[in-house]
């Protein structure tokens, strides 16, 4: 006691009877303490427990069931207020019931793409979402990605430039490095400024490949950066959701280069925007 200066801890060992506390030690673990008296003698015998990962995972578990609530319901109550309207006689005047129809449609995507990466999560979590590893071309899944994000960057003007050598080759699966970048390039087009620019270079580094997704957008601040890759975190909420992100992506492209071997990050890009950058080996 006169070395851990806790109130409560004092309080448990002067207590008479058996009890059971949650401590916070100081400049150290959360520990559920419990105190039991020794049979006809002074003092007591006290089983520590450190507890900091379980709590650390419970705040996990309810946050993320919170952010899932949270992302789930602004799409359904769109899909049923649209639908209530369209019941209730909009289905008569075309062009409103268009507007609506086409509300119920965006957010039924909407509910989808938040589902189908759930279901990704959950696999990758459990270990079931197999992985064929073998040697891949980074050029070849790199133009595959491209066409899935063609339309919007020309939709907001984004030129995207590639600059990866055709021999490059990374020891990965294909669909998940597709699904990698599709993702990476597809962040970088909605996040970068209106006529902007994404790049998407690669190169070899020792017995590895590091590739790049690099845009001149408004960045990510210091803050923000180490916490980017967590389930629904957002460095601007208002922004991502009018992009349509899920919160989800970025999560995942982790989870999948580690189960690669490989590491992922993001580092600011000079003079403005920011660099993702994944490092896979050949």
């Amino acid at each position: 006691l006169a070395l851990v200066r806790v109130p409560e801890l004092r309080a448990l060992v002067e207590d008479t009877r058996d009890a059971t506390a949650e401590i916070q030690l100081p400049n150290g673990p959360r520990a559920l303490i419990r105190a039991a008296r020794t049979y006809g003698r002074a003092g007591c015998v006290l089983l520590l427990e450190d507890v900091t990962t379980m709590r650390r995972l419970e705040t996990v578990r309810r946050d993320f069931v919170a952010n899932v609530s949270h992302e789930l319901r602004t799409p359904v109550a769109v899909i049923r207020a649209n639908a209530e309207t369209l019941i209730a006689g909009a289905a008569n005047d075309p062009p409103l019931a268009r507007q609506l129809i086409d509300g119920l449609h965006r957010n039924a995507a909407r509910l989808a793409r938040i589902l189908a990466d759930l279901l990704d999560l959950s696999r990758l979590d459990a270990g079931q979402y197999r992985l064929e590893l073998a040697p891949v071309s980074v050029k070849s899944v790199t133009e595959q990605s491209l066409t899935a994000v063609e339309t919007p960057a020309l939709a907001r003007g984004v030129a995207v430039e590639v600059a990866v050598p055709g021999e490059l080759l990374v020891r990965a699966d294909a669909k998940a490095l597709d699904q990698i970048l599709v993702n990476l390039i597809d962040n970088a087009v909605k996040y970068t400024r209106a006529e902007g620019h994404v790049w998407v270079e690669a190169r070899a580094v020792g017995d590895a490949v590091r590739i790049e997704v690099r845009d001149d957008g408004p960045g990510i601040a210091d803050k923000h950066r180490e916490r980017v890759f967590e389930r629904f975190y957002r460095a601007d909420p208002s922004r991502s959701r009018e992009a349509g992100g899920t919160g989800l992506g970025l999560s995942i492209v982790k989870h999948l280069v580690e189960s690669m071997g490989g590491e992922v990050g993001v580092e600011p890009n000079a003079p403005r925007g920011s660099i993702f950058w994944l490092r896979l080996p050949e």
